[in-house]
């Protein structure tokens, strides 16, 4: 797979949005071996800080992996860029639970969650989301920020438009 960035400092990724996606992936994040997880985040309690305060020093350390788990697409895309040119890795999760297509393109930031299915020759852009159950099918290209949701499903060469969600039960044709 082209662009996954695998991190070398698995401890204590930094995680924005501490809403239901977030507390969902820092759970997985753990599960895995990442370790607890920090959060930012402007309205929730038990956080370090608020979602623009990733270039805290306290915080920033060249190569931590950060997430940013947050269902406005727009938003997710543009603090993913923010986050990378301050120097965090952004890199791409994939539950172990899930099955990637070792020919699928991920570009970072990607999330794939468990029970979720990307397919051959299939490319994400920056920041996707493919919750539990979702299936991306062969050579299915999917815009930076796109959240297919649980049970969503975009068939094989289908193409979905950057920062579009394909909600659950939807299907996305060719």
């Amino acid at each position: 797979m082209a662009f996954i960035s695998i991190s070398i400092t698995k401890n204590h990724p930094l995680i924005l949005g501490k809403g239901g996606f977030g507390r969902q992936l820092a759970d997985w994040l753990s599960a895995e071996g990442w370790g607890e997880a920090e959060f930012l985040d402007d309205n929730a309690p038990g956080c370090v800080g608020g979602l623009r305060d990733y270039a805290d020093p306290k915080l920033l350390k060249p190569g931590r992996p950060a997430f940013v788990a947050l269902g406005d697409n727009s938003l997710r895309v543009e603090l993913l860029q923010k986050l990378a040119a301050a120097g965090y890795d952004t890199p791409v999760f994939i539950s172990d639970m899930a099955a990637v297509s070792p020919s699928a393109v991920l570009e970072p930031g990607c999330v794939i969650l468990p029970q979720a299915y990307v397919g051959a020759d299939a490319h994400l852009g920056v920041g996707c989301i493919i919750n539990g159950g979702a299936i991306v099918d062969h050579n299915a290209v999917l815009g930076r920020g796109v959240h297919v949701a649980p049970g969503g499903i975009v068939k094989a060469g289908a193409e979905v438009e950057a920062l579009a969600k394909v909600d659950s039960g939807e299907i996305v044709r060719k």
